[in-house]
Parts: C-alpha cells; structure tokens; sequence
C-alpha cells in the first residue's frame, strides 16, 4: 500500500491563495468591553496578504463588512459548485481585476445578528471597534500598508454597504473610499414594512425577552418569519434602543407612526445622515454604489435618493444598476473589485 506524503499542521488549512497568504488578526477589544448584549470581546479577523511586496505608496487596504446575519470569517466556507468570496478575489486577481490589497474581514457580530458598525448603547460600541481599534491593531501588526486614507477602502453589501456608508461618511481619515451594494436606506421603504410585519409575531412571542428564549432553545430559526423577527429587533437596538428594549416607532396595536420616534430612527437613514455629515462627506475621494433594480426589499430607491445627495454634496460617486434582486448582491462583489482595481491603477 502506498503511504500518501501527509503533514499535520496546527489550524485549519483548507484553502490555498495564489496571490495572498491568510493570516488572522485577533484581539481583545477594549471599547467592547462591557457590551449590553455580553457579546465576546475576543474578535478574530481573517485577512488575505498580497504574497508580493508593497508597492512604493503601501498596501491598499479593504475592510469586508458582511451583511445581516453574516460575518467576515463566514466568507471563508467553503462551498459546493461555487468558489467562497476570498476565492473569488484571488481569481480576480489572476485576471486583474481586483487590487493588490490586504483585505480585512470584519468579525462584528452580535447576539441579534448584526451591529450595523454604529455606536449603540444597545448593542455597543461597534463603530469605534472597526473604524479606531482595527485599524491600529491592523498597522501594528502587517508592515507595508499605505498611509493615504484614499487607499483605504470599506466594503460591504446591504448591511455591510451600510456599514461602508456610515464609517466613510464618519470617517474620512481612516477610510477615503466606500464601495456599497444595495446599501440598507430610505428606511420608509425598506425597514418600517419589516416593523409592521414583524411586531405581531414579537408580542405573540412576549417581546424581545420571548424572542431571545425561542433563539436560545433552537425553535425561533425554524420559522418562516425568523429573519424578520431578528432584523427588526437587531435594528431596533441599534437605531433606537430603550428600556429594556426597543422604543418602536410604530403603535403596536394600531400602526401609526409615533413621530418623535421615528425620528431617531430616520436620523440613522443614510439619506439623513449623509446630508448631515456634508463636509466629512466632501472629504471622501470616491464612492461606489451599486444596486438590484428589483430589490425585494425597495433598496433601488434608497440608492437613488444616496446618489442625489452625494451628487449634491460633489462627491465623486459611480452608480450603476443591475438587472437583479437583493440575493444577486455576491455576484456583484467581482465588479465592485474590478471597478476599484481600475481607480487604484487611475
């Protein structure tokens, strides 16, 4: 019998790069420290490496935020009869058309789901976590990274092109470049029908405390109405935590608008706080948008609303269309990659 040449290697080695080597940066992050939802301070972030030298200017580099429900490290699962996204970059790579860049996978997950990468007392301090700690940790420890905010990109699709919006628009001296697919927005359209929908089955389940047994003993993920039970109670915390919960901005019984909360919650509306952040807006040297226009959850019209005021305020914006749905947003990724590759070379 022929004995295979094996070796034993500590970790998990599953996948193999042509043009990067996976490291992983992990850390104990004090701003999460104390978190309300005692979600881990321990985070650990996969990164791709170019495996060729930094160019002269350094590294560009790419933050991954990963949509609702998503994680930075649950891009590198491996798939059946498709290639996982780190895959995907590497064969852009080969053809050139995705830049040389350390890319950075954002572990940012909750308890609920998702932090939208804001500050929020209910569910912590997430905006500072990726946008101050992550990058110190990140020049810390990879040499070589470029010093040029206009090389630093933040990358994402629905939650995750939020996300990108949010911190670019925040800020402007960590990341120069936004690049945002079908990018969570106009919130009249996509969020308050999600509200609407979701806080019957809420009340039937006793409120968010109901909502979190059912998710604790397995039973809340095997309903049809999971993800908009989550996706409401998640972006309640985040945009408008209260007592022991959330403050709705709806009546529960009768549906109406409670105008006053619904403001805070519209003040998290890209549409608003783009406008609001005009000149640390005018200081990002480019934004990519990207959207379905047959978004199922209305988000072409955000999109369009995004691109009038960053027009407004003269950024340099690129927006395009596609002829697709909110779950065609992976597909969209290789041409975010292509058109930020052709504005690095530019």
């Amino acid at each position: 019998m022929l004995t295979p040449d094996a070796r034993l290697s500590d970790g998990l080695q599953i996948q193999s790069f042509r043009h990067f080597r996976l490291a992983t940066l992990a850390f104990e992050s004090v701003v999460l420290r104390d978190n309300p939802l005692g979600d881990p301070i321990l985070r650990a972030h996969p990164i791709l490496v170019p495996s060729a030298p930094p160019p002269k200017q350094g590294y560009p580099v790419v933050f991954v935020l990963a949509g609702f429900a998503g994680n930075g490290p649950n891009y590198f699962a491996v798939k059946s009869f498709e290639a996982n996204f780190p895959s995907t970059i590497d064969a852009c790579r080969s053809r050139g058309e995705a830049p040389g860049a350390v890319y950075v996978f954002v572990d940012a997950m909750t308890a609920w789901g998702g932090s939208q990468f804001i500050n929020s007392e209910g569910t912590g301090r997430y905006e500072d976590y990726v946008a101050q700690e992550l990058p110190l940790a990140l020049r810390a420890k990879v040499e070589g990274l470029a010093v040029d905010p206009a090389k630093w990109c933040v990358f994402g699709g629905s939650s995750g092109g939020y996300g990108a919006l949010h911190l670019a628009s925040s800020h402007p001296a960590v990341f120069g470049i936004c690049a945002a697919i079908a990018p969570d927005s106009f919130f009249e359209a996509s969020l308050l029908p999600e509200i609407w929908s979701a806080l019957p089955a809420i009340g039937k389940l006793g409120g968010l405390d109901g909502v979190r047994d059912e998710l604790a003993h397995g039973r809340l993920l095997k309903r049809k109405d999971a993800h908009r039970i989550l996706n409401a109670v998640a972006m309640g915390l985040c945009y408008a935590p209260g007592r022991g919960g959330v403050d709705w901005p709806v009546n529960e019984r009768t549906g109406e608008l409670k105008d006053e909360v619904w403001r805070r919650w519209k003040a998290h509306d890209p549409i608003e706080f783009l406008r609001a952040r005009g000149d640390a807006v005018r200081r990002i040297s480019k934004v990519f948008i990207d959207v379905g226009a047959r978004d199922q959850y209305h988000l072409q019209y955000g999109a369009r609303q995004v691109r009038g005021v960053l027009e407004g305020l003269g950024v340099d914006a690129e927006y395009s269309e596609f002829e697709g749905t909110h779950f065609d947003i992976g597909e969209r990724r290789p041409e975010a990659l292509r058109r930020l590759s052709a504005h690095w070379r530019s």
